[in-house]
């Protein structure tokens, strides 16, 4: 599969069971389900006016390089709690997404998967566009994290 049609989003979502009012210790992210991903999905369409062709393409985790895709992506981000214009990505919230399937499973920050989360974030975070910063890292990131974020969710 093409790195650059898998949807961050869509693969980090963990659908195993979990207690959605389970919380970590020190840490208030509750994991992501997949009817969370689907209410912003069409939120977020809704809010960039995405044209019924690329609502098409979403679905299908297909992301064109596009003002509008990375606004959505954006979007989406910030729906999750991923992603905010002015701090940019919080590492920590994508690692417990990414983690968060079993009960209690403890987060490692300091492994391989932190690392390249954090190094996505820092190379595109000086992009001055808020929207095309959020999506290179996006894709960045499930370039670098591929068969974790394929582990993690069921396509």
């Amino acid at each position: 599969m093409n790195a650059l049609v898998v949807l961050l989003l869509g693969l980090t979502l963990v659908l195993a069971d979990h207690d959605p009012h389970q919380h970590h210790h020190h840490e208030s992210y509750v994991v992501k389900t997949h009817d969370d991903l689907v209410t912003y999905r069409t939120y977020c369409a809704e809010k960039v006016h995405a044209s019924e062709e690329l609502v098409e393409k979403y679905k299908k985790w297909q992301y064109p390089d596009d003002a509008v895709t990375h606004c959505y992506l954006e979007c989406v981000f910030q729906k999750f709690g991923f992603y905010d214009a002015e701090h940019g990505f919080d590492v920590h919230k994508i690692h417990v997404q990414l983690a968060g399937s079993g009960a209690g499973a403890e987060v490692n920050h300091s492994d391989e998967t932190h690392q390249k989360i954090a190094h996505c974030a820092e190379t595109h975070s000086k992009e001055g566009n808020s929207c095309a910063k959020a999506y290179h890292a996006g894709m960045c990131f499930m370039n670098a994290n591929l068969q974790l974020v394929q582990h993690s969710v069921q396509v």
